[in-house]
């Protein structure tokens, strides 16, 4: 006859009625005497697997603690590397708005400034001379708009020069109000607006790409 199986304790030990015998004996129980003494072995038995639980849920909690730290860093680090991302093109798109925008008015301001100053095409005929005041002959192209103020300001031109032999100025139709090209025996000078618009415009974005580089 097999042994008379009471109940199994949570760590595999067993109490059992022994053959032929009304003694209760427990494996992992060196002599269990009394009910009071299993119930005490199973309370105890039941604590250990209490604190061992607790302790299993606490490694747990700190690892899927851990693991979502690592997670939302890692989410955090993405989105801070896409939001950059986003900011250095909403600059770029905003240098590329801007730089026309500012050109446009800039060319509204020397456009208002001539209108009401004319003799404003005497300083810059005056500024685009200064780098060949040694040169001797002169002929200086400029708008229809502004033959008549250079001719009565041509006493002031002259004064630029060390020993002018020639000094011509005539108009031409492909040079807008407030440009000139002047030509001299070792070269001609393009100061007319829209090349000095177009160079204006590329120092604008070399300097916007310098910046970009250095964001």
């Amino acid at each position: 006859m097999s042994d008379k199986k009471y109940f199994s304790m949570i760590y595999g030990s067993t109490i059992k009625q022994a053959p032929n015998s009304k003694v209760v004996p427990a494996d992992s129980i060196a002599k269990i005497l009394s009910a009071q003494e299993v119930l005490e072995a199973i309370k105890a038995d039941a604590e250990r697997y209490r604190k061992e639980v607790i302790a299993e849920c606490e490694t747990l909690k700190v690892q899927a603690e851990q693991e979502g730290f690592a997670e939302g860093y890692k989410q955090w680090t993405a989105q801070l590397a896409k939001m950059e991302e986003e900011i250095a093109k909403i600059r770029e798109e905003m240098q590329k708005m801007v730089i026309p925008i500012a050109l446009k008015a800039a060319k509204r301001i020397v456009s208002s400034e001539l209108a009401l100053s004319p003799q404003a095409i005497l300083d810059i005929v005056a500024s685009a001379l200064k780098s060949v005041a040694q040169h001797k002959r002169i002929v200086i192209y400029v708008s229809r708009q502004d033959l008549e103020t250079l001719e009565h300001g041509k006493g002031k031109i002259k004064d630029i020069f060390e020993s002018l032999e020639s000094l011509s100025i005539r108009d031409r139709d492909d040079i807008e109000q407030g440009g000139c090209i002047i030509e001299t025996e070792g070269g001609i000078i393009n100061a007319r607006l829209q090349d000095r618009w177009r160079n204006l415009e590329a120092a604008f974005e070399s300097l916007s790409e310098t910046i970009r580089k250095g964001a």
